[in-house]
């Protein structure tokens, strides 16, 4: 089977929750048979490939572009969305908004239409989305994304949260299938843990510097929890500064990091395969985004034996009893999660918990969609031609 995976502009470019997916993804469908290319621009033949499996639909106009041209050639599409809560998004915009996010804000009260203002300014710095931008400004963002929904055969979701969301955001029902996401091999067989520092059982958090993760409340949240237990923990933050966003909440982090010792901000030099050992030696991994699809950070630090504090009904879904659970717009509900899980024992997962969230398991999962969905346009076709038979004869 030849399949064609497409991400979004930029995607290969810096190192996101849905780059990690699609390659990870990609990677294991190769180990059990299956020829896999990866693009994320609109100069691909969709006659070459089998079917073509899209990423994302928040926020990126060309995924409409994508499943209109392989729907053109009559290519099975299926759709991995990738889909926030649109009303986890709005509060997110309206409570906690920095920079050019203010303006987006006040100008308009609808979030597809936020959502667009921000497509344009992104434009900016990324002239290759200017067309399908544009396109949606005039067109509709939100009744893009309803057709796109509409035209494909199959979407994968990774949570059941995600697919209610979807009917009920774009009111249209399709063909859904529950994939979970998972970890990779260095989490699953990972090299002797070495601590990177000279400090241990500290909290950490991983992910880009930038209000949606909510590092600056993680922060105040951390620094209530040294003050009240009087315990000098240290808080490690992992993830890139944006150069071209997100400055004002930037300048904030940087102010806090040169104020206070204790606080730690890495991004050079880590790579996936030696994230285990940040993970292993951290005593709680911490994820208060504002909106998230699951968070991987959440799974990859259990597997390496670290507690957990998440926000959201999405990852209480995948994480159930293993975590805590917090809301990312109140530091007290973050500082007692992180108190819970800082003393209590480390977790340990069961068999079932290590064999299902992993990248194989999605993988196959995936093949199983891929192989059905061509299974049920087969016997369409075989129908179809029935019926056109048939008539013939009836005419005869």
């Amino acid at each position: 089977m030849k399949v064609l995976m497409l991400g979004r502009i930029g995607l290969l470019e810096a190192r996101g929750g849905d780059r990690i997916q699609v390659e990870n993804t990609a990677a294991e469908l190769r180990k059990i048979g299956a020829k896999v290319d990866i693009r994320t621009d609109m100069n691909f033949k969709p006659w070459e490939y089998d079917i073509i499996h899209v990423f994302q639909l928040d926020w990126v106009p060309e995924t409409y572009f994508y499943v209109k041209k392989a729907k053109k050639y009559n290519i099975p599409v299926v759709l991995s969305p990738i889909h926030h809560d649109v009303r986890e998004v709005k509060k997110f915009d309206d409570e906690f908004a920095f920079d050019f996010r203010r303006f987006s804000k006040i100008l308009f009260r609808d979030q597809f239409k936020r959502d667009t203002f921000k497509n344009l300014y992104r434009c900016i710095f990324e002239p290759r989305m200017i067309k399908p931008t544009f396109y949606s400004v005039f067109y509709g963002f939100k009744k893009m994304q309803r057709e796109t929904l509409k035209k494909v055969d199959a979407v994968l979701v990774q949570t059941v949260k995600e697919a209610e969301d979807l009917k009920r955001t774009f009111d249209v029902d399709f063909k859904w299938y529950k994939v979970l996401n998972g970890v990779g091999k260095p989490f699953i067989d990972p090299k002797p843990f070495k601590n990177p520092f000279d400090f241990e059982n500290y909290i950490m958090c991983v992910g880009r510097i930038e209000p949606r993760k909510n590092q600056l409340s993680i922060i105040k949240a951390v620094e209530k929890f040294r003050d009240e237990e009087n315990v000098d923990v240290q808080l490690v933050l992992i993830g890139k500064v944006s150069p071209t966003k997100h400055f004002e909440y930037n300048l904030l982090i940087d102010k806090l990091l040169k104020k206070n010792k204790w606080i730690h901000q890495l991004d050079a030099g880590i790579t996936y395969a030696n994230l285990p050992s940040y993970y292993h030696f951290a005593k709680v991994c911490v994820s208060a985004s504002w909106f998230e699809t699951t968070g991987l950070t959440s799974l990859e630090a259990l597997y390496c034996g670290t507690n957990t504090v998440a926000a959201g009904m999405r990852a209480k879904e995948y994480l159930g009893s293993y975590a805590s659970f917090c809301n990312p717009d109140d530091i007290n509900s973050i500082k007692e999660a992180l108190k819970k899980e800082y003393f209590a024992q480390r977790p340990v997962l069961n068999e079932k918990t290590r064999k299902d969230y992993t990248w194989k398991n999605a993988a196959e999962k995936t093949l199983d969609v891929y192989n059905n969905v061509l299974k049920n346009i087969s016997e369409s076709l075989l129908v179809d031609n029935k019926k056109k038979s048939s008539k013939k004869v009836s005419v005869k």
